[in-house]
Formats: structure tokens, sequence, C-alpha cells
């Protein structure tokens, strides 16, 4: 899939994981939390293969979710290794890095990495993360803590059926004090927001896709496609069919 196809979001992904496997030559996949991979970069077919004989994903599930976001899970099968850490520490809604597979002793058909490197090799990654313009743009949003919490959740999950008492629970605060601080700091409601996300992901699509308009409708969240079309017009002016034509 071509980049320009992608959000900003899943490009960020993109651009690090390739940044990462060009600096220290280690397979990297990115995986949503419902399964589905995300991206990948080094995985030949027979490495790819591996992953799945050894249930990488089936031991991630039992592991990961036992750990804060912030860490790392080693999983070890004989003279094969991987590490998992989340794509987000902040959200890990985004989903999760499996890197590797790697060896522990020299002499394997796998990258030599010592363990006491694996640390290093995670700060590589997050510090990688930090530095793109994707990240500081986010860390200089003029929003408080609860709401760039919010609208990073909300950018992750668009597709997703969203409420403000999901979301009010997700960040641990009452769907009353939620709602104060996202209209005062954004100047619009839940609704609002989510439906402009909404509409902005579905334009990318339009441009960069031949799927139809009730495929893309359905991808970003509405099963609706006249609910889609009525708010694609009052945002933008014109019909999905006539952006697209345009």
């Amino acid at each position: 899939m071509a980049k320009n196809w992608l959000s900003p979001g899943r490009k960020h992904i993109v651009e690090i994981m390739e940044k990462f496997n060009l600096c220290t030559h280690l397979p990297i996949k990115a995986v949503g939390l419902n399964g589905d991979e995300l991206n990948s970069c080094g995985y030949s077919n027979d490495v790819d293969s591996l992953l799945g004989q050894l249930k990488v994903l089936e031991k991630v599930d039992l592991e990961l979710n036992k750990k804060d976001s912030t860490s790392s899970l080693v999983l070890s099968f004989s003279d094969v290794n991987y590490v998992v850490v989340y794509i987000c520490p902040r959200n890990t809604d985004r989903g999760i890095y499996i890197i590797g597979p790697y060896a522990t002793n020299p002499g394997t058909v796998f990258p030599y990495k010592p363990s006491d490197c694996i640390g290093h090799l995670i700060t590589l990654l997050r510090n990688m993360a930090e530095s793109t313009d994707f990240i500081k743009s986010k860390k200089h949003a003029p929003h408080g803590f609860y709401v760039k919490r919010a609208l990073d959740y909300i950018d992750s999950k668009y597709h997703d059926s969203l409420t403000v008492d999901m979301v009010s629970n997700k960040l641990g605060i009452s769907k009353c004090y939620f709602c104060f601080l996202f209209k005062k700091d954004t100047g619009k409601t839940f609704t609002q927001v989510v439906n402009e996300i909404r509409i902005k992901k579905s334009k990318v699509l339009l441009l960069d896709t031949d799927r139809s308009i009730i495929d893309i409708a359905i991808s970003v969240g509405y099963n609706n496609q006249n609910y889609y079309s009525m708010l694609f017009k009052k945002l933008n002016g014109i019909t999905p069919h006539q952006f697209r034509n345009n």
C-alpha cells in the first residue's frame, strides 16, 4: 500500500519501522489489538511463517496485558527470541510492535543481538518516534491532559462505535467533567469532533482508493450511507461523490 493512502498516524508507524529496520537489521511487525497486521519490515515468508508456528501472538495476548503500557515483553523459544512493546506507551489501543526473531548467541541464521542490547534497541525505537513531526505536533497541541488522551483515543478508534461514556470511562473521569473539559479545550462537542475526524479520514479514502461510498462510510464508523453523505456535505459543502470527482 502506498504511503499517501495512509492516515498520518499509520504513516508515522510505517516510517518509524523502516528507520528502525535500517538501523538494526531486525525484522519488525506492527499488529493492531484486533490481530490485524498494520505493517511489517524485514519479514520474509519464512520469518512470517515462524511467527505463526511459534504462536507468538497468542503468547503476547496472555502475557503483555499483565504489564503496564511502557513495559516490554521478551519471548524466548530455544534459539529464537522476540521482544514486544506497545506502539504508543500513552495509548495501548494503537497496537504492538513485535521485534524479531533474533538470537542472543552468535552462530545462528537469525540476527545476533546480546540480551543486554535489547533495552537500548527499545530506547532507539522510542527516540525515533519522539523525534518525528507527528509526535511533536501532538505534544504542542493546545489541549489539556485528558483532552489530548481523548483525541488520541478517538483517532485510533474512529471506525468503532464511540460514545462519551466509553471515552470518559477510559480516562477514568466522570462523563460530566469530561464533557466540560472537552468543550472548553476544543470549542466543540464530542460528537462534532468524532464526525470531523471520521469525515477527514474518509476524504483520504475517497481520493486515494476506488472503494465504494458505502464501503468507505462503514470503514470510518457509519452504518448508513445517507447519514454519512449528509454529514460530509454539511462539513464540506459538497457530497462525497462530488468531492471524489473534483
